[in-house]
């Protein structure tokens, strides 16, 4: 069985057993592939002149876009997990939080007095979907793509993410484990500086 050596913070990826792609010995072969994948669904995700329904967060889209991501390298690209993780909901309880979470979304789109701004909705959407944990793997990839996808609909400038450097050890990615372990406790500030950082001029 073959096992790949992930950095700090990432899901441990224990089984191969669903990869689709063949040549893949090493953890940089196989972050190539996905990159490719990722390209795909960016590019069909994040049409600027895409036209999406007044209600698209759903608990089915959430899982289309992790498909669109990753479904020519893994068998179980879109599937909820059912392995239990020392991180995340335990796998029962993920439809019904991804579900709670598209509804919270819709309640903060809808809300006229006090209304969150923009960006802290995008990073709550972020934060939820990373805490949650519903993939086998992907899932920071896939929380920062969907928190891309809520900001292009709200005609947001959106963060250009160091996806090279938050994808192995370094300053930028202990920072980002950093502000998601706050928000954990609640306190979103750190998560929403740190997006600020990557914002389009």
């Amino acid at each position: 069985m073959v096992r790949f050596d992930t950095p700090e913070g990432a899901t441990p990826i224990e089984d191969a057993s669903g990869l689709l792609v063949e040549a893949v010995v090493t953890y940089a072969d196989l972050s190539e592939k996905e990159t490719e994948n990722i390209i795909r669904a960016v590019n069909e995700h994040m049409r600027p002149r895409m036209r999406r329904p007044a209600v698209w967060l759903s608990e089915e889209y959430v899982r289309q876009v992790h498909r669109d991501m990753f479904d020519r390298v893994w068998e179980w690209a879109g599937r909820y997990r059912d392995a239990e993780l020392n991180i995340g909901v335990a796998a029962h309880r993920i439809r019904d939080e991804v579900g709670k979470l598209c509804q919270d979304a819709a309640y903060w789109d809808d809300q006229k007095e006090n209304p969150l701004p923009v960006l802290e909705r995008a990073v709550r959407l972020h934060h939820r979907l990373s805490w949650i944990h519903p993939f086998p793997n992907g899932n920071g990839r896939h929380a920062r793509l969907m928190s891309d996808i809520y900001l292009r609909v709200c005609r947001h400038r959106l963060p250009d993410w160091p996806s090279s450097a938050l994808g192995g050890p370094g300053d930028l990615r202990d920072a980002y484990l950093d502000a998601l372990r706050k928000a954990d406790g609640g306190d979103f500030g750190p998560l929403v500086e740190y997006t600020k950082r990557f914002l389009s001029a």
